[in-house]
């Protein structure tokens, strides 16, 4: 799902369009076109430095703290943690 983070970058080939998410739709090959608002280079989006605090850009700094805060040191460490899921209180 990092189609849209990179389809905000401001030089993204697509100008900040790309397929949605639904990709069983009946009419459309892949589903709708979305066009998202700009974030940034695609540099900064993957790299930083974010100049925002909504996670848009710099999504390997928040991978590498993320990672920390749960104590997994490597990716492999990471990919083999359990899943749990809590229900959404609304």
């Amino acid at each position: 799902m990092i189609g849209s983070p990179l389809a905000a970058a401001s030089d993204a080939p697509g100008g900040g369009a790309h397929w949605g998410l639904n990709t069983g739709h009946r009419d459309l090959p892949r589903s709708e076109r979305v066009t998202i608002e700009p974030a940034g280079t695609l540099q900064e989006i993957l790299t930083g430095p974010a100049h925002r605090a909504d996670g848009r850009t710099n999504l390997a700094g928040g991978l590498r703290r993320a990672m920390a805060t749960l104590g997994y040191q490597t990716l492999k460490e990471l990919q083999k943690a359990e899943l749990t899921i809590t229900p959404v209180n609304r």
